[in-house]
């Protein structure tokens, strides 16, 4: 009996080891799977939003159109009234208001011509063109925040690929020692290794320096200078589009709030031509009042209008002033529109040229480097290259790429720039 019972206990001991194991490899990947979904990402669009939200000059923008409801609900208020109490003809002798003429009025000045609708209708037309302005301020400052952002990844990748260079100079000034040992090269070639390795050891120190300038540009440009940005999430430029310069100058001339801004400052022209032309049309000033003639126990009514006659003054400065100011902006409607209408070919001429040099960068130029590199690697390893050959072979990867870095940043900045001119994202372009 005992012996069946610890043969039993012999066969549940494995099962239940093995269910325990289980359960444990469930919950380590379990987990491991929440770890790496709760792995905190700083995406392009978190630093958009943060930079939307903290940014000061677009604070100050903000609070900019707040000035412009006061300044339109002040073009609503009416004048006010002006209240009048006069005595005259009191005796010197007898200073007081039973011997003396007293009158009180009250006078309410009338404006003509439309002259308060109009000065509403041009202060609601003042803050749309702040909106707009807004608006572009926000779109550049969007675009400074996603170059940021890129510039920081590229950087990144710049320190990355600097430290890897220690490694393989490391690598090749272990090798070197190895050969100088058998007398298989000469001093000279240790020391060209140690050289190598020292410069490397530099470009590790400027390419710290340079990212730690881009992050510090970043977190100014989001107006956060204590965010941590080494998560940063990655941004492909993999799937860039074929576009159409056409294409984007229509959605430029319909969507940019900047030359949306400059026709609605020519409408504000308008208005302020009527408004000047409606201030040559007089206000009147209306006037009502009691009187008492206290040495005769009277009591009257008085009554009267008052305005001025425009017989010299007839606002003609300011009409020529207004009517000059709207030739202006419409002539600036054009400046305007040729300046973004330029610097949206200019980026899409960069933008076709860098596409098509990434697409060969990573197709040809890189795999052709690092096969280089190899080859060199191994045929000195073997005695068949000398150590310039591997040198050459270094610095061209090196070379190879930073200048891919360099041209990647250049075409994102170029996407930036198209989305921001045109204000779709470069995806959504058909």
């Amino acid at each position: 009996m005992i012996m069946q019972k610890l043969v039993c206990l012999f066969i549940l001991m494995p099962s239940v080891c093995y269910f325990a194991i289980c359960s444990d490899m469930a919950q380590l990947l379990s987990y491991a799977q929440e770890s790496n979904t709760k792995t905190d990402y700083l995406t392009l669009e978190d630093a958009v939003g943060i930079a939307l939200n903290n940014n000061p000059l677009l604070k100050s923008k903000k609070h900019n159109i707040g000035t412009y409801e006061g300044r339109i609900k002040q073009a609503r208020l009416l004048p006010n009234p002006e209240i009048e109490f006069f005595t005259q003809e009191t005796p010197t002798n007898n200073i007081g208001f039973d011997q003396s003429q007293n009158s009180v009025a009250l006078s309410q000045k009338l404006e003509t011509g439309g002259k308060r609708k109009l000065r509403v209708k041009a202060a609601r037309k003042e803050k749309k063109v702040m909106e707009m302005d807004l608006q572009t301020t926000i779109a550049d400052i969007t675009a400074k925040v996603k170059k940021s952002f890129f510039n920081v990844l590229t950087t990144e990748e710049e320190l990355k690929f600097a430290k890897k260079t220690i490694e393989i100079a490391k690598s090749l000034m272990s090798i070197s020692n190895q050969r100088f040992k058998i007398g298989d090269i000469a001093r000279i070639d240790v020391l060209k290794a140690e050289i190598e390795l020292s410069n490397a050891k530099m470009r590790v120190q400027n390419a710290e320096r340079k990212y730690l300038n881009t992050a510090k540009m970043l977190q100014t440009v989001m107006g956060v200078s204590d965010i941590d940005l080494n998560n940063l999430l990655p941004i492909s430029t993999a799937d860039t589009p074929s576009l159409n310069l056409e294409n984007l100058n229509e959605l430029l001339l319909n969507n940019h709030p900047a030359l949306k801004a400059r026709k609605k400052v020519v409408d504000l022209s308008v208005i302020k031509i009527t408004e000047a032309k409606r201030m040559a049309i007089p206000d009147i000033n209306a006037t009502i009042g009691y009187k008492r003639l206290s040495t005769t126990d009277i009591n009257t009514v008085q009554a009267g209008i008052e305005f001025s006659l425009p017989i010299f003054n007839r606002n003609q400065g300011k009409i020529i002033e207004a009517r000059a100011l709207s030739h202006k902006a419409k002539d600036d409607v054009e400046v305007v529109r040729n300046q973004l209408l330029l610097q949206l070919s200019n980026a899409f001429s960069l933008y076709t040229s860098t596409r098509e040099q990434v697409r060969i960068f990573t197709d040809t130029i890189i795999p052709q480097s690092e096969e280089s590199l190899k080859i060199a690697r191994q045929g000195y390893r073997q005695g068949e290259f000398d150590y310039l050959q591997v040198l050459d072979a270094q610095r061209t990867l090196a070379n190879t790429r930073i200048s891919y870095l360099k041209i990647l940043n250049e075409l994102f900045s170029s996407i930036t720039e198209i989305e921001k001119f045109v204000g779709v994202k470069i995806s959504d372009i058909k």
